[in-house]
Parts: C-alpha cells; sequence; structure tokens
C-alpha cells in the first residue's frame, strides 16, 4: 500500500511540474549580432552617455549592408525554433522599425534623447534574452571554415551567459549560413538547456532593474520630506520593496538628499496587472510607482532605457 502511495506521489509530482512548465511564459528572444562582428565591419555608431562616449551596435545599418548576416541570424532563430517551439522569436527587422517609429512620435513632442538607438530597439523587442552572434569566414587554400560565438544576453542587465564557441569543419563552401549551421547543429541543445534554465531561474528570483529616483529643480519636495508618515525616501523603499521578490537588490543603493540609485532590484518576473497574471517588465514597474507616489501627493513621471533601467522624476 506503501508502494503504491509513494508511486502516486511521484507521479503527482511529475505531473504538477510538467504542468507548471507548461504554463510558464515562455521566453521572448531576440537573435542580433554580437557588437564584436559590428566593430569588425564598422556597423556602429557613438552615443553620449551623460558626457562619456559609447559605442553601440547600428543594427540597421548591419542588415541593410552585409547580406549574409541576416541569413545567419535567420538561421539561428530557425535552429532554436526546431527545438522548441514554445520559444517566441522576435525578429530585428520589426524591433528596429518600431523603435523608429518609436523615435518619430518622441521627437514631435520633443522627447529627450538620453537612449541609444540600441536601448531603443531591444525596449521595443521587449526580449526577455538576447542571443548575440559573432563569426568569422576563413580561408585556408580552396576550403574555408567559420568560427563562432553564441551567447546568451540578459536583455534586461546585459548579463552575458552560456556562451558556446568552436570552429566548423573544413568545407569547399563559401557560404557562411551553411558553415555555421552545420558548425553548431550539436551543440544547440546543450545550448538551449542553458537559455531556458537561465530564465526558469528568473522566475524564483525574478529579474533585475536599475532604478534611479531624482528630484527636479521645480520640485516641493526632497527625499527628507514627509510624505504622509513617512519620508519620500521611505515610501519609495516600502514600495520596491513589496515590488520586489523579497527586498533583493534594495541593499545596492546610493542616496542622497535629491537622488536615489539603485543598481539593481529583483522584480517578479510575473505580477498581478490590472486584474490578470501577466509578464511583468521594469514599465509596468515604474507606472506602479508613479501611481503609488500620486497617491501620496508626489507628482513624478518615468522613463525606461533599453528594458532594465528606469528613471523616476519627482516634479
Amino acid at each position: 500500500m506503501k508502494r503504491i502511495s509513494l508511486l502516486f506521489s511521484m507521479t503527482f509530482l511529475l505531473m504538477l511540474g510538467a504542468w507548471a512548465q507548461k504554463a510558464m511564459t515562455p521566453p521572448h528572444v531576440m537573435v542580433v549580432p554580437d557588437l564584436i562582428y559590428c566593430k569588425a565591419h564598422g556597423y556602429v555608431q557613438q552615443f553620449d552617455n551623460n558626457g562619456i562616449t559609447e559605442t553601440v551596435p547600428d543594427y540597421e545599418r548591419a542588415l541593410s549592408e552585409d547580406p549574409s548576416l541576416h541569413a545567419v541570424l535567420t538561421q539561428v532563430a530557425q535552429l532554436i525554433n526546431d527545438r522548441n517551439q514554445d520559444i517566441v522569436i522576435i525578429d530585428l527587422l520589426e524591433a528596429i522599425n518600431n523603435a523608429k517609429a518609436d523615435a518619430a512620435m518622441a521627437a514631435a513632442n520633443n522627447g529627450d534623447q538620453s537612449e541609444s538607438v540600441e536601448e531603443a530597439i531591444i525596449r521595443n523587442s521587449e526580449a526577455d534574452i538576447l542571443i548575440k552572434v559573432q563569426f568569422d569566414l576563413l580561408k585556408n587554400g580552396p576550403q574555408y571554415q567559420v568560427s563562432y560565438t553564441i551567447t546568451g544576453t540578459d536583455a534586461y542587465t546585459n548579463r552575458m551567459f552560456a556562451p558556446v564557441e568552436g570552429m566548423g569543419a573544413p568545407s569547399t563552401s563559401a557560404n557562411p549560413v551553411v558553415l555555421l549551421r552545420e558548425a553548431v547543429y550539436n551543440h544547440m541543445n546543450a545550448f538551449l538547456d542553458k537559455v531556458l534554465a537561465y530564465y526558469t531561474g528568473m522566475t524564483t528570483k525574478g529579474r533585475m532593474v536599475a532604478f534611479e529616483i531624482k528630484t527636479t529643480s521645480t520640485s516641493a519636495v526632497n527625499m527628507s520630506s514627509k510624505v504622509g508618515e513617512y519620508t519620500l525616501r521611505e515610501q519609495i523603499e516600502d514600495f520596491l520593496y513589496d515590488n520586489s521578490v523579497d527586498g533583493n537588490g534594495l541593499d545596492r543603493v546610493k542616496s542622497g538628499n535629491t537622488f536615489m540609485q539603485y543598481q539593481g532590484v529583483y522584480i517578479p518576473l510575473v505580477a498581478t496587472i490590472r486584474g490578470r497574471q501577466r509578464k511583468q517588465g521594469a514599465k509596468d514597474v515604474a507606472q506602479k510607482m508613479v501611481t503609488y507616489l500620486e497617491q501620496k501627493g508626489v507628482t513624478a513621471d518615468y522613463k525606461v532605457r533599453g528594458l532594465g533601467k528606469v528613471n523616476i522624476y519627482i516634479r
């Protein structure tokens, strides 16, 4: 009887695990050229990030000038989809077009230019994970080989994980799409296992979002001002604690009388939004914070850079 009961319990747990895995919102993935590839081929642009010049990929130029690149990215996406059709593949070209439309609307409304083109594309993609691809076609006499690196990257933090690199077998073909497919084909299962394990970890640990909250020159309050029962600083801390996974990340903070900077707060991957369980992004928490502050009599608005950086402005 005990053996039957144990067998039933194990079967139930396996069924429950399978149901939970199926019910979990699948990851959204976008395949992009690595910055290394873009630099090597001149597909980059400069971005002024608060006085610091940064080099970022120019995805649009890369796709328009490099005929083999889009085919390679599509091939990698196809290999992913062949192995797991639940993964949502986001097309880079579509994200670029959405970002351009968003930029045109922002310019018409005198929007700020604090976000790089790359950040805007990633934000419009709403990807969870970027698959960054770097490859080189090498020639040795009559034969060709492709060297490659494929890296999973957290779209919110730019944290890299699960790198796969190697060299394909020599071939008389000079088609990088064919050579890359042959080179990575047998490694894709292990790579996807690591990608999915990383994403599954987000469901328990949350995903990291950087917050910068600051008062403006016209603000009537600062971080030490009483807002209801507590100071503005304490109200913000309490809000982030209630909207994070056990307050993880709240200890990594710099603050002064006019600002608070959190290196990374772990927000739940899924939350109740407008009465329904939905996948949650940084913009959802930002909007919640603005609403929360307004209920305390504090006017604020927000700006999301990329996917994982939130600026809250206290007016």
